[in-house]
């Protein structure tokens, strides 16, 4: 999860960046001690957490707190002070959690167990649908991805994170076809043209493209699959016995979800 952290004291920034350190699951991808800066960065990079120094001069951690929840309404937002008395300022913006001053990486641990809870209950803007045909969706609304550069995303997505290579993804969608370095050219220029659409929707930073393969970041998209073999998926997104309908490479993974305690008949 990325998070900024905004303290006008460079001792209490120092000392969170190091007892965040210890935490794999949280990235500090942003350190200020002027709000302003802060603000500005949010408006250009995705924040996942803010933790906010309550008082501050110029602007004080409750005003920046919704300055940054206009930019980023679902923003999550953890308060941090040397006092309790800002408790029920923090209550009334909708803050997250509240942490005293000084602390520990215990403390930090125990914050970002509510963090984690809340981030997992949060809805994200894009949606990839996978029970039936692929598809991804911004607010509700499917975007226009066609062909090999469609199927690619799909097989990536069902990795859920986890890398698999350029030569495996050319395997798969061009199964027919026998691998040669002449013939990746035909992967890498659908690999392109799904990035390009990716970027065009704003959304490219949903796949990462490594040294040797291809991945999705999870962190940033609902996905019906994921939901469903983690227990928690809705009733309109039941998997009813179809999944990556379009795709023959899909049948080896379609035993795993019938075996799946949730699957009904």
């Amino acid at each position: 999860m990325k998070a900024i952290i905004v303290d006008d004291e460079v001792i209490m920034l120092n000392s969170f960046l190091r007892l965040s350190s210890e935490i794999p699951d949280l990235q500090v991808v942003g350190q200020f001690q002027n709000p302003k800066e802060a603000l500005s960065y949010a408006k250009d990079h995705l924040v996942d957490i803010a933790f906010l120094d309550v008082k501050m001069p110029c602007m004080n951690g409750i005003e920046l707190a919704g300055k940054l929840r206009e930019i980023r309404p679902d923003i999550l937002i953890v308060f941090i002070s040397a006092y309790n008395e800002y408790i029920r300022e923090s209550n009334k913006i909708g803050g997250d959690y509240y942490i005293v001053k000084p602390y520990k990486v215990k403390t930090l641990e125990i914050a970002m167990e509510r963090i984690r809870l809340l981030a997992k209950r949060q809805k994200k803007d894009i949606f990839v649908r996978t029970f039936g045909r692929f598809s991804v969706l911004i607010k509700g609304k499917p975007i226009s991805l066609r062909g090999k550069a469609k199927e690619i995303l799909a097989l990536i997505v069902t990795r859920r994170g986890k890398e698999i290579s350029n030569e495996d993804i050319y395997g798969t969608v061009w199964e027919e076809r026998p691998y040669s370095n002449s013939n990746m050219t035909v992967y890498y220029n659908a690999l392109h043209r799904l990035k390009e659409t990716l970027r065009q929707e704003g959304i490219e930073s949903i796949l990462i493209s490594t040294a040797r393969g291809q991945m999705v970041d999870t962190a940033l998209f609902d996905c019906d699959y994921y939901d469903w073999l983690d227990g928690n998926s809705d009733k309109s997104e039941t998997f009813g016995g179809e999944f990556l309908s379009e795709y023959s490479w899909s049948e080896y993974l379609i035993s795993n979800l019938l075996k799946h305690p949730f699957y009904e008949e």
